[in-house]
């Protein structure tokens, strides 16, 4: 099939996301695969100083390029950003921040789309302009909720209207939008991982070396989603313990952190060096903040962390405790967290084990049985 994803983030950055897993794993089953994410506009050059903003001009301005044995990579470019388009699609219907894609289509023989598998809501009419055969919406959060954005919720009841089907990742996703179209076929595919990655073994890297043990590490993006505070007071609580965080870090967590000899800031690291600090560490982290948007998230760190051999100290939520994972240590407050920390560092799971509940969620798996799901549409 020729299958296009659009997504809110590029293949390219410091994030890796679901939607670039699924593009390989459907490129590599022989499909023609573009995956195209947010385009830039003119009115993006203003944050020049941003890297990410930087890279993905680079990427604009060599048009789309395959990667190695891997789907086509685009970045388009558009008229106007959500942050004017959207106030103007709130009005009219009509979404300017589309960008022009039937030349690109045509240059790597693409002449029409059998799948559009949009998890983007921003990208809201791309189905009309592309008349594709199947148009998924696979939400991987609540974006309104995340956002803050109200049109993003009109967005995505127009698009629920007319799409052939919603895959979400988590139960709560999936309960929020399905209202929109209780007779729309859906199914809950939560985040994968690309398991051989997380789970070959690795030497230890050098930021490591002078960290002592046992180490907590967290790795990832460190936004309001993220329990900052929770996480500064746990390390100044237990001196005994070094907490590692990997992962671009903005200027007011770091001023929560000062202070705390026993956390180490490495910054962000490539996705191809991730597994070796995960697999030199004793146990993982996720705390997450009482934004409303944890509640649907489908965190792919779990199952890296697993995949890497750590069981994981994680903040409940329904979702996540709706799975029934083992070495998964929930808690609720920072007390519960300390307790769940050194729990989890106490019991020392065999890595072996942890490894092997995160091989069934591998992405070559979570890719067939949404093209499985989709084939009986």
């Amino acid at each position: 099939m020729n299958i296009m994803f659009a997504s809110h983030t590029y293949m390219g950055g410091d994030f890796v996301v679901g939607s670039h897993h699924l593009a390989r794993e459907m490129n590599k089953l022989g499909h023609r695969v573009m995956h195209v994410s947010t385009p830039l506009s003119p009115f993006h050059a203003l944050k020049w100083n941003n890297r990410d903003i930087q890279n993905r001009f680079r990427l604009w301005r060599g048009r789309a390029r395959s990667l190695e044995e891997g789907p086509v990579n685009a970045v388009p470019m558009s008229l106007l950003p959500w942050e004017i388009a959207g106030p103007f699609y709130k009005k009219t219907k009509r979404n300017w921040m589309l960008p022009s894609l039937r030349g690109l289509m045509k240059q790597h023989g693409m002449e029409n789309i059998d799948l559009l598998l949009m998890d983007q809501p921003r990208f809201v009419g791309l189905d009309q302009l592309l008349q594709p055969k199947r148009t998924v919406y696979r939400p991987t959060d609540i974006y309104s909720k995340m956002t803050g954005d109200p049109v993003v919720a009109q967005a995505e009841a127009e698009l629920l209207g007319r799409v052939s089907a919603l895959v979400s990742t988590s139960a709560p996703v999936h309960d929020e939008l399905i209202a929109y179209n209780p007779q729309l076929p859906s199914m809950i595919l939560e985040n994968g991982v690309e398991y051989e990655h997380f789970s070959t073994p690795a030497d230890e890297p050098e930021e490591l070396k002078s960290i002592a043990g046992p180490r907590a590490i967290y790795v990832g993006a460190i936004d309001e989603r993220l329990d900052v505070e929770g996480l500064a007071r746990l390390a100044q609580n237990k001196p005994h313990i070094s907490f590692v965080i990997v992962g671009p870090c903005p200027e007011a967590a770091a001023r929560a952190f000062q202070g705390l000899t026993n956390l180490h800031l490495l910054g962000a690291k490539p996705y191809s060096r991730i597994p070796a600090f995960l697999q030199h560490s004793d146990v993982a982290l996720l705390p997450l903040s009482h934004h409303p948007a944890n509640a649907g998230r489908s965190p792919m760190k779990l199952y890296e962390y697993m995949a890497a051999g750590l069981p994981a100290v994680v903040t409940k939520t329904p979702e996540l405790s709706r799975r029934d994972e083992q070495h998964l240590y929930f808690y609720h407050d920072l007390d519960d967290m300390a307790a769940q920390l050194e729990r989890a560092l106490s019991e020392r799971s065999s890595r072996e084990e942890v490894q092997r509940r995160a091989a069934s969620q591998a992405w070559h798996s979570k890719a067939a049985q949404l093209l499985a799901f989709i084939d009986n549409l």
